[in-house]
């Protein structure tokens, strides 16, 4: 299996894992950001599991909305295929697919993308995923 076919199927399994818990989480404000699945198959800003602190900062998608935009942040380094983000992407509360951007680690420079939100409005969450230190997620309302 080549690195390609194997980062595939680690994300697909990965963000498919989101979707277990959702009929347990109804009523939370940031369900998928507090369940046990948080430092484990996912990571956040209070549970970043076997990576450190410093790791999250790195990592944790950061966010500005304006209009009807999402701007999505994640303060990390292209550095080729060695260590990069692989792409940032965005569910909404009910976890469902919204959209996603993907990342050539050799040709784009900065991890940054701008969602339109196409006159959606709640929680919405964005997952940034790294090739080495896994899935990072972070919520908010738009």
């Amino acid at each position: 299996m080549d690195k390609r076919t194997f980062l595939r199927i680690t994300v697909a399994g990965t963000t498919g894992a989101l979707f277990v818990p959702r009929t347990l989480m109804a009523g939370m404000v940031e369900p998928a950001l507090k369940t046990k699945l948080a430092g484990g198959v996912y990571h956040t800003d209070e549970a970043f599991g076997r990576w450190n602190k410093g790791v999250a900062e790195h990592h944790l998608p950061t966010f500005e909305k304006h209009g009807g935009r999402l701007q999505v942040t994640t303060h990390h380094p292209m550095n080729a295929y060695e260590h990069y983000i692989i792409k940032h992407e965005l569910l909404n509360a009910d976890f469902n697919f919204m959209n996603e951007h993907r990342y050539d680690p050799t040709q784009d420079k900065k991890p940054e993308t701008v969602f339109d939100l196409g006159g959606h409005s709640g929680l919405v969450y964005v997952l940034t995923i790294c090739n080495v230190h896994d899935m990072w997620v972070n919520a908010i309302d738009v």
